[in-house]
């Protein structure tokens, strides 16, 4: 990626029998020339190369940094515990839905109760 925008040096002229090269033809372009109204684009068409990763256009590589180092008073923890901590996340999060679930349903509970006592006929 050292390379300018402007120049490639491994870069060949596109064939004739090509779609792009026949519709710049169509549109008023001279091969040899540069795009644009004043010619002074791109001569050699853009380099394309396959992306086989999900990362967006133009991402960069993530470049892996050394983790900071634990201090010496914390001992490492071992595999049971870590498992423990995400199996407690794991039902925290089960528990603040239901609880999120049973808020809800109080609510609707709340409003069903005062249309019947308001508007008994419509309910």
């Amino acid at each position: 990626m050292g390379e300018t925008l402007g120049s490639s040096s491994s870069s060949i002229a596109i064939d004739s029998s090509n779609i792009g090269f026949r519709l710049l033809k169509k549109h008023g372009w001279k091969e040899g020339t540069g795009l644009g109204i004043s010619e002074q684009g791109r001569l050699e068409p853009v380099e394309a190369y396959v992306k086989n990763n999900k990362k967006g256009l133009g991402a960069e590589k993530k470049r892996k940094t050394p983790k900071p180092t634990d201090p010496p008073e914390s001992k490492p923890k071992s595999d049971g515990e870590q498992k423990s901590r995400k199996k407690t996340k794991a039902i925290s999060k089960r528990l603040r839905k239901m609880q999120e679930q049973e808020m809800q349903m109080q609510e609707k509970e709340f409003e069903r109760a005062f249309f019947r006592e308001f508007w008994p006929d419509n309910v």
